[in-house]
């Protein structure tokens, strides 16, 4: 074995593991409060999950093809990199969601109505749907995503809408994702509200604060030499240094 002499290796305050978005993530806010940092990566090259394809002509995403902003914390993030960042925003007609099922595309339900409408759920899970504001809050501070889906509002909307979701965001699989980690909106909404439902009512009725209104303002400019790109041609992450 041969002999490590530690004087010769650089030391550093902290150390992240993982050059993906979360290791990136992490490292550029520890920069920012002046901290010595180095990342970490097995690969060569950086990204993590993130990788674009095009072939004939056609662009595809072999991890998250896409980024949600209406957190704050997201908005801020971006808001900080501007402008040497550049992030185009999805179409109108983008929110219409198409699922495949039984050799048709059917639209995703974007309301209660919908939901018991739609041919992608379910006869069974439709009335879970419907009893949803009964359920009682789930005890599990660790439950993933899945089995919240699951139990709250069927098997039928865990696989047509919850997994499609969160395999275009995080490109992770529902039942290893921490809800109160990855979607820590819906986690607070059954928690203290006992319900989605209920809970999504109660917080139409409170005004936004001016933080949760970054996300709809227009503070990122565009610049060609982005260090991170969203373009309807690829997502993909540079090192600038």
């Amino acid at each position: 074995m041969n002999d490590i002499h530690t004087s010769s290796i650089r030391r550093r305050e902290i150390v992240v593991i993982g050059a993906g978005l979360t290791g990136l993530t992490v490292a550029y806010e520890l920069v920012r409060k002046n901290k010595d940092v180095e990342v970490l990566e097995q690969q060569d090259r950086i990204g993590g999950q993130i990788r674009t394809y095009t072939e004939n002509g056609f662009t595809f995403e072999s991890g998250p093809n896409t980024g949600v902003i209406s957190c704050p914390e997201v908005a801020e993030l971006f808001e900080s990199l501007s402008p040497e960042c550049r992030l185009e925003t999805a179409c109108e007609d983008s929110k219409r969601r198409l699922i495949w099922k039984k050799g048709k595309f059917r639209p995703l339900p974007s309301g209660l109505l919908s939901a018991v409408c739609t041919p992608l759920f379910s006869f069974k899970d439709k009335f879970r749907i419907l009893g949803e504001p009964f359920r009682p809050k789930g005890t599990d501070p660790d439950e993933p995503v899945g089995l919240l889906a699951r139990r709250r509002l069927g098997n039928s909307f865990l696989h047509y809408a919850v997994d499609p979701f969160l395999s275009g965001v995080y490109a992770g699989d529902p039942m290893r994702l921490v809800t109160r980690y990855a979607l820590p909106k819906l986690y607070n909404l059954e928690q203290n509200h006992g319900s989605f439902i209920r809970g999504a009512i109660a917080k139409a009725k409170v005004p936004k604060t001016e933080r949760d209104k970054l996300a709809t303002k227009k503070v990122f400019s565009a610049r060609e030499d982005s260090a991170i790109w969203f373009r309807r041609w690829g997502v993909r992450l540079e090192t600038t240094g």
